[in-house]
């Protein structure tokens, strides 16, 4: 069974609208003259849907006209979207207990093999460079109080 890209982005408009509404109109939409805090969420979900809605009529009438889909997870593209998705699982489940320097050097190691080709070196520098503007912006800038490094040994 092949995913068509248009189909599919225009699922994904349709479910995260549904979503925004439903949870943002849990918070209250206020009034027009005074919106709630449900009211952002309530909007863009709409707005979601418009453009979920908008993309299904656009598919179904290129598909009447006899246009060729485009696959939306073409064979040669599921690499690197796997590499990807295994970078960011492995910070996620190595930022609690190793740390934040730990978790983005393997994500930056593993991302770095989604792209065929690249040089080690490169890898070095843009995860010096990564690692530098993260702990500056976020742990010196903002004060966002993350363990840099937590080994337990």
């Amino acid at each position: 069974m092949t995913i068509h890209a248009d189909l599919l982005a225009a699922l994904i408009f349709l479910v995260f609208g549904a979503i925004a509404t439903v949870v943002g109109w849990g918070y209250g939409f206020g009034t027009f003259s005074a919106l709630g805090s449900g009211a952002m969420p309530v909007l863009a979900g709409c707005g979601l849907l418009i453009m979920g809605v908008a993309q299904l009529v656009q598919t179904a009438a290129a598909r009447r006209a006899g246009q060729a889909f485009v696959s939306a997870f073409p064979g040669s593209e599921m690499r690197p979207l796997l590499v990807i998705l295994a970078a960011v699982l492995a910070f996620g489940l190595l930022v609690g207990p190793l740390g934040l320097l730990p978790a983005l050097t393997a994500l930056v190691c593993i991302s770095w093999f989604a792209e065929s080709g690249g040089r080690r070196l490169e890898m070095l520098a843009v995860l010096v460079v990564v690692a530098v503007l993260i702990v500056a912006i976020f742990y010196y800038g903002l004060g966002i109080p993350f363990r840099l490094v937590a080994w337990r040994f």
